[in-house]
């Protein structure tokens, strides 16, 4: 291993096992000895955030599902991993109709699985689910005959919204789905970049969603038609809402759909569990600076503690209001496998509000079959020793990618919630993973449908790639949720 990739390594990997020193007494009653301790779950959040979740009431805002096509079928999925039955409140919203609110229960150690269109009729429908006096998670899953995809919901609207990756390459749809789930209208200002330029089309600036509304934009008809590169910027100037993008990829190397939830704020560090370079895929990073400032980047590959198999860091700069992609196939010297990678701004003193938004995009190929997946990155301070997967897994021999963020060796197992509680899947306890290395690990055909819970002894990062369904050839991929700890009171002076 070159020094200089030493230092680098030895520096990354240092901040989070300080980060993991910091909060180890506050996850000291988690274990992984087949039980687990719910109320260490009270704070499992989507990747864009690191806040606390309110003690007696969880909020999830969903992103919206396509509600006008009786081809396209969506869930909405409540779990509930306590000792005791949880009550929720469903309250679904559309466009120029009433919200619908239902009332209903959640079992202990259960999930239900609700239509998240709920019978409406409209271009897109988003769900907020508020859980009372207790604590429960929530995703949505689109299944689109294009491929399926299980999406992240927010714990709180926000006023900024980053995409990095977009495409309308082959006259692909990116649609941007924008919730607004209060009783005033929000105003938002829109930008997007392409391969040319930031562009910030007048009818996009001022841009009204009304209370309690779901507005989605197809960015072909914004001015963004056939482009391969196309990142998305939203600011509200009044009010606060939640974002998603949905993709249906058509061509020029893309075919498939997904939707996901984007990142509500920019990250000096990025972390991905499931690097790949693999015969006939290709992989890319795409990193988005929407600020104004160039940033200085790392981009560290990880595979554990094996240092012939190690590369040195690639040094890149992200120019400001720019989109800069990586094509890691292009790289000679990284081998060929799995690895982990963290992309990492060298701006240390410019702080989170000037770093930068990063998804991976990897297009797996078998002659002629393709399937696209995208994902963001877990952003800086969200790795945890807690995961939760409410909607479950499908089986594969590579469901579970998990990567250790620290400088330790650490052991891995997978819990399945059901009637006796959170219990180890046979053969999936203590599980060894490398210092700074990453584990795959499947899960064979049969195993009922039920939120999963992955533990380690280390900070780790987690990710699923799930079948895309209708027989169709490749994976979707999307995070785990992360437990993190809440944060603690801020004494006032006396």
């Amino acid at each position: 291993m070159m020094v200089r990739q030493v230092i680098m390594v030895a520096t990354v990997l240092g901040a989070c096992f300080a980060l993991l020193v910091i909060d180890s007494g506050k996850n000291s009653d988690v274990t992984i000895d087949g039980e687990i301790n719910i109320a260490e779950l009270s704070t499992l959040t989507p990747m864009p955030y690191v806040s606390a979740i309110d003690a007696m009431t969880t909020n999830w805002f969903c992103p919206g599902v396509p509600a006008n096509d009786e081809s396209i079928l969506s869930d909405l999925v409540i779990s509930n991993a306590s000792e005791t039955d949880i009550s929720a409140t469903v309250t679904l919203l559309s466009t120029d109709q009433t919200p619908v609110v239902s009332a209903l229960s959640i079992p202990a150690r259960s999930h239900i699985t609700l239509d998240a269109r709920g019978g409406i009729s409209a271009q897109f429908v988003s769900a907020v689910v508020e859980i009372i006096g207790s604590q429960g998670s929530v995703e949505q899953i689109v299944r689109h005959p294009a491929g399926d995809a299980v999406v992240l919901c927010a714990n709180h609207p926000e006023t900024d919204w980053y995409f990095a990756d977009g495409f309308t390459g082959a006259d692909s749809i990116e649609q941007i789905v924008m919730t607004n789930p209060y009783v005033d209208a929000t105003v938002v200002d829109i930008t997007f970049v392409t391969a040319d330029a930031e562009r910030s089309p007048e009818q996009l600036q001022g841009f009204v969603l009304p209370a309690n509304s779901v507005v989605a934009l197809s960015m072909d008809k914004q001015g963004a038609r056939n482009e391969q590169i196309l990142a998305v910027s939203i600011h509200a100037s009044s009010g606060r809402l939640v974002a998603g993008r949905v993709q249906h990829y058509l061509g020029q190397g893309r075919l498939g759909y997904s939707m996901s939830l984007g990142a509500h704020a920019m990250s000096t560090q990025w972390w991905f569990s499931n690097g790949e370079k693999i015969a006939g895929n290709t992989e890319s990073l795409v990193i988005y600076n929407p600020s104004s400032r160039d940033r200085s980047l790392s981009i560290v590959f990880m595979n554990g503690s094996d240092s012939a198999n190690s590369i040195d860091p690639l040094l890149i700069t992200a120019p400001a209001h720019r989109v800069t992609t990586v094509d890691t196939g292009s790289i000679p010297s990284l081998p060929g496998g799995r690895y982990g990678i963290i992309v990492s701004t060298n701006d240390k003193d410019l702080g989170d509000s000037l770093g930068v938004v990063v998804e991976q995009v990897i297009n797996r190929r078998d002659g002629n079959r393709v399937g696209t997946s995208v994902v963001l990155g877990a952003p800086h301070n969200s790795g945890s020793t807690t995961w939760n997967v409410p909607s479950g897994i499908t089986a594969g021999d590579d469901v579970l990618q998990v990567m250790n963020t620290t400088s330790q060796e650490a052991t891995v197992s997978v819990l399945q919630v059901g009637p006796a509680g959170a219990v180890v899947l046979g053969g999936l306890e203590s599980l060894v993973l490398q210092a700074g290395g990453v584990l795959s690990i499947g899960v064979p055909p049969g195993l009922p449908d039920a939120q999963i819970i992955v533990q380690a002894t280390a900070t780790v990062v987690v990710q699923r790639l799930l079948l895309r369904g209708h027989g169709l050839f490749g994976r979707s991929a999307v995070l785990a949720l992360p437990h993190l700890p809440s944060p603690q009171p801020v004494e006032s002076s006396p």
